[in-house]
């Protein structure tokens, strides 16, 4: 440790003969290590008082401050409305999933990236030659002619959740072996101990895409109620989807890969939460509006550096509703469902419930009825709806069920005739997922969610006022009945 020595004053330095600038070297010197030693007993008293160092700012996080530019981007909803489900004349209408579809395949020059739970799209594989899957047989003669036709080939990547007895695998092993795709399996028991691939994304040349709750089959284009978001000539976004795929398709196709602890650099991405990308939406030739959007990822190992966790996105999107939060999805359950056990698990329900009572949030929840349905999911939102009830007259909880119509030719198609959709829309922003909302869809499966926020409140053509419409409507139809 230094130990600063007696100083002389400038008549002893005059009597022992030393020049009086080196002298006022010396004193400089001796003054500079006395602040830095005080500063050093400053520095250590603090750190000392504080236990953890400011956070440093990654090379990633500052690339994100850096990057304000606006991106062109074509996005649309699209659905698809189950034969004989119809709405009153003049409700709102948009593309149907068949028709996003299409379109994708005529757009692809290169490549076609598709993750996938399982595939049906024909009608023999799910044992009902039934008419109204030609939509789906046409999906998948178009895939196959890739591998048996003359014209020039594309590179068709599927990523796949591992077989079973409800989610065959016989057309991906079709396509894979007349060349038509290259087909990986993604074993998730292997990686986490239980879970599957629940994602519906195709990829298009990283300029084009689709996400929604349709998968890989016929009944989701003509016998169940689908919703999605086709993206046109959006290579920003579409690239930042490709990158979970990408981690997809890692793991597919190594059978030794396992998730690392640290996903690397090119697996990451700049847009998030807390950095969203800024998107020039262009919704016709006469229309464009500004919003912010980021894609987000499940389960939390499968997010790279910079990926914001799905959950974490859902209950972003309802803590920061100040007016209504508009929820339409199959199952909600506030359980992880899946694993040994049964386990609670309110993460959502608590955020809903926090904020319908202590914001005074409209809360609507328009939840699936069918065959298939767990009738104990009625407690669980019963348990929410009472709080309309039992609490202050400003605590707005409603709950209704959506049930599909069907006659008897249609109630003998399998798994079909069921509200699928997987979407959150608030009073500020627009969530379109591919999760059903239980804890084992945010903790073992993987899934993507997309966020959309408007920039302009006044764009009354936007995306969120577009879910705003197809909630409503699916709300005031005759097809959502009271919880009961």
């Amino acid at each position: 440790m230094y130990k600063p020595q007696p100083l002389r004053n400038h008549d002893e330095d005059v009597e022992h003969g030393h020049d009086s600038e080196e002298a006022q070297q010396r004193h400089a010197h001796a003054l500079q290590m006395c602040l830095l030693s005080a500063f050093l007993l400053i520095f250590l008293a603090g750190t000392a008082y504080h236990t953890k160092p400011l956070p440093l700012r990654s090379p990633l996080q500052q690339l994100q401050r850096r990057d304000n530019q606006k991106y062109n981007c074509n996005l649309t909803l699209v659905e698809s409305i189950p034969i004989g489900l119809n709405f009153t004349p003049g409700s709102p209408h948009f593309p149907s999933t068949f028709d996003a579809w299409d379109q994708l395949l005529n757009l692809t020059k290169s490549t076609l990236d598709i993750g996938s739970y399982y595939w049906t799209l024909r009608g023999e594989d799910t044992g009902l030659n039934h008419s109204t899957a030609h939509p789906g047989e046409q999906i998948f003669q178009r895939l196959l002619a890739n591998g048996v036709g003359d014209g020039p080939k594309i590179k068709i990547r599927i990523a796949q959740s591992s077989p079973s007895r409800v989610s065959p695998d016989l057309e991906t092993q079709i396509l894979a072996s007349y060349g038509a795709a290259e087909v990986v399996t993604l074993d998730f028991p292997k990686y986490l101990g239980a879970g599957i691939l629940h994602t519906k994304l195709w990829i298009v040349d990283n300029e084009h895409f689709y996400l929604g709750s349709a998968n890989m089959d016929w009944r989701a284009l003509t016998q169940v109620k689908e919703l999605g978001v086709l993206g046109r000539n959006c290579p920003q976004l579409t690239s930042d989807l490709a990158k979970i795929f990408k981690a997809y398709w890692y793991l597919g196709s190594n059978e030794n890969a396992r998730i690392p602890s640290s996903w690397p650099y090119d697996y990451g991405t700049n847009y998030n939460l807390e950095q969203p990308m800024m998107l020039n939406v262009l919704k016709d030739a006469n229309t464009n509006y500004t919003m912010q959007a980021f894609a987000a990822s499940s389960p939390p190992p499968l997010s790279a550096t910079g990926r914001t966790h799905d959950l974490t996105a859902i209950l972003n999107s309802i803590n920061s509703a100040l007016q209504f939060v508009h929820i339409s999805v199959m199952d909600y359950f506030p359980l992880i469902i899946f694993g040994p056990k049964l386990q609670y698990w309110a993460e959502i329900d608590n955020a809903l419930r926090t904020a319908a009572v202590e914001r005074g949030v409209s809360v609507k929840l328009l939840i699936s009825w069918w065959k298939h349905s767990d009738a104990s999911m009625d407690n669980y939102l019963r348990s929410l709806q009472d709080l309309s009830m039992t609490s202050r007259q400003h605590v707005d909880i409603q709950i209704r069920r959506f049930i599909v119509p069907a006659d008897e030719d249609q109630q003998k198609i399998p798994f079909g005739r069921v509200n699928h959709n997987k979407y959150m829309v608030t009073d500020r922003v627009a969530y379109i997922g591919t999760s059903n909302w239980s804890g084992d869809y945010f903790t073992t499966t993987a899934g993507i969610g997309l966020v959309f926020k408007d920039t302009q409140p006044s764009a009354a053509a936007s995306l969120r006022n577009d879910l705003v419409s197809i909630f409503n409507r699916d709300w005031n139809s005759a097809f959502a009945k009271e919880l009961s």
